[in-house]
């Protein structure tokens, strides 16, 4: 996702691989070179970066280290957040493995996990409103329409918030099936498709059902 010139991507392993921790970044797309957050180098020439490897960046028992980098085109990192001061992180304080891209309105961005968290932080610092789990995966993205929030999730629920930075669960409503994509709405009409049926959801719509 793109606003207001940075660029904001969530990312963790294949979801194939299960659940896992993973990382929301927002970065500043302007700048050039190695714009890691950081910068393997070796004690004996701390000043030469160390070129790159596959599997480990740092091997302390060389003697490297990672140094920040002044280059970074990093602007915030979002791993989760220790709310409750116990200095880890506990599942509920975890930003997990993503499949899905973030939605932004109102200074607020919103972004679900695969592990079924769904995660509200400032959109210019990173630091979190709230999280709710949906307890259960979420391979979309969420959709903000009409001041609300909308995410499904692997249940077949389609969660609906309230677009504020303090958390407001409007309503949950079961779709029959798994969904595993983004809501979508154009003009005054809700589309959701879940893994067998297309919904077109509107107010006042008489209901029609088309035959597979």
């Amino acid at each position: 996702m793109i606003h207001e010139g940075l660029v904001y991507v969530g990312v963790g392993e294949d979801p194939e691989h299960g659940e896992g921790v993973g990382h929301l970044w927002c970065i500043d797309p302007t700048k050039r070179g190695d714009v890691s957050s950081e910068l393997a180098v070796s004690l004996t020439d701390p000043n030469t970066p160390l070129p790159h490897r596959r599997n480990q960046a740092v091997i302390k028992e060389q003697g490297e280290v990672a140094r920040p980098n002044p280059a970074s085109a990093a602007v915030w990192h979002y791993p989760g957040h220790d709310a409750d001061g116990d200095g880890k992180l506990s599942f509920e304080e975890t930003m997990h493995r993503t499949c899905g891209t973030v939605a932004i309105k109102d200074g607020l961005l919103f972004v679900a996990d695969f592990s079924g968290l769904f995660h509200c932080v400032d959109v210019k610092t990173g630091k979190p409103f709230w999280t709710h789990d949906m307890l259960a995966a979420a391979w979309g993205s969420p959709l903000i329409a009409d001041g609300k929030v909308y995410i499904g999730d692997e249940d077949g629920d389609i969660s609906i918030f309230t677009l504020s930075r303090e958390k407001d669960l409007l309503a949950e409503i079961n779709m029959g099936n798994s969904v595993y994509s983004t809501p979508i709405a154009v003009g005054d009409t809700l589309y959701i498709a879940n893994k067998s049926h297309l919904f077109a959801i509107r107010e006042g719509a008489t209901p029609v059902v088309r035959a597979p």
